[in-house]
């Protein structure tokens, strides 16, 4: 087996190295650890490092042998022509020792709670503490509220008291803004978070404490924001009840005026296919006009019919025309009263414009909408169809309902109503 006086430089140097880092490892274990692990354990250690230090000691005086052999101890020659599996063996034994047992005092110190491991805890906190006694002298604080210190007011926090009267009435540095003072200041600090900070005192002992609010602080903007939306709504909402009243007696009027012109419109028809064609009830006629007058004058109310259809096919057969009515009408009685008012403007300015003799209502129905056309067999119009009073108010009428109107006028005259399914409004 080899030994030491003959290994190359290099590895003399190497084996000396790590000799000397072990031994200052073995010196610091004895130090930090040996009395905590027990005094067998810290005799052990201190043997260990001794060992460590003499073949260090040894291997040491032998390397400048080649330049001055003669001062080279007795001892220190016998040791280099050993071989130098023996101290490497013993080198590994001790080094293994000391990892074991630098292993156990990091464990022990990881599972057993002391006044590091509670400052290593209370500094991760993203709250910041401060605990002091009554006369303002430091006991604990964590890396939170030393940061707070600098961020806010620029200096290291040392008292608390003079701490705490800086925060509710000091001036915060430029680029810190003051939310509130008095038993609870808050702080807005420059990457936007706020801070909110409160005292009490437990059995003798004040603590500060500095919570991150900003959340909170957003959520009650919020609700803020809704508070003010809701408050405009509500006196949306009176100011619409303030009217409500207006707006049924105005719309009530208006329907009674349409109403009005459609039974007048119809008085007129019956006149004038009376003097036409010398052919009614004569009596039936004045009955009619008399009742108009009453209107007029607010003393009865329109009479109508409880069928619109029926109505309207009665309504045409008074002037002379016929109403062809599609079997497939809706039987919802607000949609066939929306078709007969809008077929009585038609029938109206078939009579007045086209001479017509018939009126037809075809009704279709698909997946998603109800499609009603009105034709004429009158004579078909010579230009496109400009909206008057009678059809501007059918297209109100139906876009209020929530459908839509068209209107053809080549080659015959087809008035087309256009109702989406579970899109109807007020029908």
């Amino acid at each position: 087996m080899i030994s030491y006086a003959y290994v190359p430089m290099s590895f003399k140097t190497i084996i000396a190295t790590v000799f000397f880092l072990t031994m200052i490892t073995g010196i610091c274990a004895c130090i930090f650890v040996g009395k905590k692990q027990g005094r067998c354990k810290q005799i052990l250690l201190l043997s260990c490092t001794s060992i460590i230090a003499a073949m260090l000691c040894l291997y040491a005086s032998v390397i400048p042998a080649e330049r001055a052999k003669s001062n080279i101890p007795a001892i220190s020659l016998w040791f280099a022509q050993q071989p130098v599996i023996f101290p490497l063996l013993a080198w590994f034994a001790i080094a293994v020792f000391l990892v074991m047992v630098i292993a156990e005092e990091y464990t022990r110190r990881r599972s057993t709670i002391t006044v590091s491991s509670i400052k290593e805890s209370l500094d991760q906190l993203e709250t910041g503490l401060c605990f002091s006694y009554p006369n303002g002298m430091l006991m604990l604080t964590n890396h939170r509220m030393n940061k707070l210190s600098h961020a806010i007011f620029g200096i290291p926090l040392q008292n608390a008291n003079l701490f705490w009267d800086a925060l509710v009435s000091r001036q915060p540095v430029d680029g810190v803004v003051r939310i509130a003072s008095g038993e609870h200041p808050e702080f807005c600090l420059p990457d936007g978070s706020i801070r909110t900070f409160h005292r009490e005192e437990l059995d003798g002992i004040l603590q500060i404490t500095a919570a991150d609010t900003t959340q909170q602080h957003h959520l009650m903007e919020e609700l803020q924001i809704k508070h003010r939306d809701l408050e405009e709504m509500n006196a949306r909402i009176r100011r619409y009840g303030d009217k409500v009243d207006e707006y049924v007696i105005a719309r009530e009027r208006l329907e009674t005026r349409i109403n009005l012109h459609s039974f007048l419109g119809h008085a007129l028809l019956m006149t004038r296919h009376h003097l036409q064609y010398k052919s009614g009830d004569t009596q039936k006629i004045i009955d009619i006009w008399q009742r108009n007058i009453d209107v007029l004058r607010l003393e009865a109310e329109p009479q109508q019919e409880t069928d619109s259809i029926s109505s309207l096919k009665n309504a045409a057969a008074a002037i002379g025309m016929q109403v062809h009515v599609s079997d497939r009408i809706p039987a919802n009685a607000p949609i066939r009263k929306l078709i007969a008012s809008t077929g009585a403007e038609m029938l109206t300015n078939a009579v007045r414009h086209a001479g017509a003799k018939q009126l037809c209502i075809d009704t279709e129905e698909t997946d998603a909408e109800y499609i009603i056309r009105y034709t004429n067999d009158g004579t078909a119009p010579d230009t496109p169809i400009a909206e008057g009073g009678g059809l501007s108010t059918a297209r109100r009428k139906i876009e209020a309902a929530g459908g839509r109107m068209e209107i053809q006028s080549a080659p015959r005259f087809m008035l087309t109503i256009i109702f989406e399914k579970g899109g109807m409004m007020g029908v």
